[in-house]
């Protein structure tokens, strides 16, 4: 009898079920209701708790579009070597590595070797930050030595790599660029493609296309890595979002429509994809601003909390290349289990589950 009124309790409890994206839902607790609403207000620290991020949607030629890994470099132009005419010895070094720096200022003390010459100040040439160090203080340094060098980088470059395939012959100069780093998948900065190396590497049968991006605030360091979408098509743009902010599959797709603290559910069409974007033929206007991150938990907010859920529902980019199980494994000892429990309960035809 205990076993019956435990699963009786545990079958009562998994009833309420969530339907797929594009059914009705209901109403959330966000409307006062138990299930998830098509129209809702968040709170600040909901947003906060659930680090909610939004992107606009925005007209862009995903119809032809060429994906590849890529790497942050600084500009050959934008760095300098800080090394003296003269031979000397370093007295003093004023920066470390890692140190922003202004154009004009003190980096290196010099006394020179010649008898009788004043000590010598090493200025920066640009403004950036000190790249590395090559020598230290008490150091004899030989005229052209490298003491130091200094990189600026409100502006880099994007090194994407890609290989010998057809792609080789429609990238060009000037293509629109889009970066997406690993380190902020939900950031895409904007460029375009400066110069081709069309030089085959022999070994990796790669080679190196650059972009050229804006980093105003000097945020982007070299090294990092990403990928790289180029926008080759000459076709007209389409409206298009992120992948991540499309839910849903089997041809009933969604987005969250954001706009300060108001939430909307919108049902999509969607088109062409590309690595990071998706067009989207009909629910949104060019300008709105669709949720990036937090949009999948959005779906199972009630006044329980956030409900269990499937893999189903998982933002459009998060489907792809996923593997499921085929199911919960079942041990022998639960199955006698159940063989104990449908004996037990064999009189009980009239019980409703």
């Amino acid at each position: 009898m205990n076993r019956l009124i435990t699963l009786l309790a545990f079958i009562a409890f998994i009833t309420p079920a969530y339907a797929g994206p594009g059914h009705d839902h209901g109403e959330s607790a966000f409307a006062g209701g138990t299930g998830p609403a098509t129209h809702f207000d968040l709170t600040y620290q909901q947003m906060s708790n659930l680090d909610i991020q939004s992107a606009k949607v925005e007209f862009l030629p995903i119809a032809q579009a060429v994906d590849m890994l890529a790497f942050t470099e600084l500009l050959p132009e934008k760095q300098a070597s800080i090394s003296p005419r003269f031979g000397g010895k370093i007295l003093d070094i004023a920066v470390k590595v890692g140190q922003e720096v202004k154009k004009g200022q003190r980096l290196v003390t010099l006394e020179p070797i010649s008898v009788g010459n004043n000590n010598v100040v090493l200025p920066a040439p640009i403004d950036g930050f000190v790249l590395n160090l090559h020598a230290g203080v008490g150091d004899i340094i030989d005229a052209g030595g490298n003491i130091l060098e200094v990189g600026d980088a409100s502006q880099m470059l994007v090194r994407g790599v890609a290989y010998e395939t057809p792609d080789i012959q429609i990238l060009q100069v000037g293509q629109k660029a889009k970066l997406h780093l690993d380190i902020a998948p939900d950031r895409h900065i904007e460029g375009k493609i400066q110069r081709i190396n069309r030089v085959i590497d022999p070994e990796s049968r790669t080679f190196s296309i650059f972009a050229l991006i804006d980093t105003p605030k000097g945020d982007i360091q070299p090294g990092l890595q990403g990928t790289m979408e180029i926008f080759t098509g000459s076709d007209t743009p389409v409206i298009a979002v992120p992948k991540r902010a499309v839910l849903g599959e089997l041809g009933t797709y969604f987005v969250y429509v954001i706009k300060g603290q108001e939430v909307e559910k919108r049902n999509v069409t969607i088109g062409v994809k590309t690595g990071h974007h998706i067009e989207i033929k009909s629910g949104l206007f060019p300008n709105e601003s669709v949720v990036t991150n937090g949009n999948y938990q959005l779906q199972y907010m009630s006044v329980g909390g956030i409900q269990e859920h499937t893999d189903d529902e998982k933002p459009h980019d998060e489907q792809e290349g996923h593997s499921h199980d085929d199911g919960p494994d079942h041990n022998d000892e639960t199955e006698a289990d159940n063989q104990d429990d449908h004996a037990d309960h064999d009189d009980h035809s009239d019980h409703k589950h």
